[in-house]
């Protein structure tokens, strides 16, 4: 397989790309509407569903990812990157376009704890990441952190978003079958999405982090855009904020914490500067994610995200990412 990937050149790769989004987006579907169903035949609550195979699942394309590429291909940038890029891209593509389709109300008084919360994780995770890489035990502790999130959510339920499970659940073979056909199709996607991204950096010499920053994280952003944007067309704007937010802590707890749980994570991205091979830090990367994360709270109190306010989102999205490829921010 890694030679088909080497061998098909830009037009090939560009088709397994699409090809192993597709297996993202449908293997995490199956997933958590199989677990989601399977969990219910067995008596399970909603909440609990929601909260832990519902979340989990729809971050396992960025956990999935993330990991192949931290463990076997040694491109740890690239994992860096689909976590901030999954972050921003969250906020500033899907949050944006969702309130172009409707305008999305807000109540802050119920989002403003998980707004806080992001913002508060976000400043840890680039604190960690100061001195050049995310150990196990800070991986660890970030995912301690997580556990302990959820167990707060789970006492206070007026903090999670209402959202109904499908009233067909199916037989008990066919949910079984759904999350194993979709974890298959979560490995095969991540693996092979990893492998092109990989060689579109190398390819074209573009740093892995800007790879791993904007084509891996939107297509590993697939599932949380459908839910977010089909939450807008029926108006269930909350939701849509809520998955949002639920999703970018999931992103920097679960994933960035699992993955470096199971190996550290150098985080430093290698440069061409004035012909030398140097390591820097991508400073930029992370204040931007931060700053997305915090440009909710200002919206938030105004209690509506219009059509203007979706304009500018997805504008700073765009913005960020022409940045990205022409001024080459370290």
């Amino acid at each position: 397989m890694d030679v088909l990937v080497n061998s098909v050149g830009m037009g090939g790769n560009s088709i397994i790309i699409a090809i192993s989004a597709a297996l993202l987006f449908f293997g995490a579907e199956w997933l958590v509407k199989g677990g989601s169903h399977l969990a219910h035949q067995f008596g399970i609550k909603p909440m609990i569903i929601g909260l832990t195979i519902v979340a989990f699942g729809t971050s396992m394309p960025e956990f999935v990812v993330s990991l192949i590429a931290n463990v076997w291909e040694d491109s740890s940038t690239i994992a860096i990157g689909n976590i901030i890029g999954s972050n921003v891209t969250n906020i500033g593509l899907v949050l944006g376009l969702s309130g172009l389709i409707f305008p999305i109300a807000l109540h802050f008084s119920k989002i403003y704890k998980g707004l806080i919360f992001l913002f508060v994780i976000s400043v840890l995770l680039y604190v960690l990441s100061l001195d050049g890489s995310i150990s196990r035990g800070e991986g660890f502790g970030l995912v301690v952190i997580l556990f302990a999130y959820i167990f707060y959510l789970y006492r206070h339920p007026q903090d999670v978003p209402e959202e109904k499970l499908d009233s067909e659940l199916g037989t008990l073979t066919k949910n079984v079958l759904l999350v194993v056909g979709g974890s298959i199709a979560l490995s095969l996607g991540a693996w092979l999405f990893v492998k092109s991204a990989v060689w579109i950096a190398d390819e074209f010499n573009i740093p892995k982090m800007v790879v791993g920053l904007t084509i891996v994280a939107v297509g590993t952003s697939l599932p949380e855009l459908a839910t977010s944007i089909v939450a807008a067309f029926r108006k269930q704007g909350e939701i849509s904020v809520g998955n949002i937010i639920g999703s970018n802590i999931f992103n920097i707890l679960f994933i960035m914490g699992g993955v470096a749980a199971i190996k550290p994570l150098n985080v430093l991205e290698a440069r061409i500067i004035d012909g030398q091979a140097i390591q820097v830090f991508p400073h930029v990367q992370y204040i931007i994610m931060m700053l997305f994360g915090l440009v909710l709270i200002p919206l938030g109190l105004r209690h509506r995200i219009g059509r203007l306010t979706g304009t500018i989102l997805v504008a700073g999205y765009f913005a960020f990412y022409i940045y990205l490829f022409f001024g080459r921010a370290t």
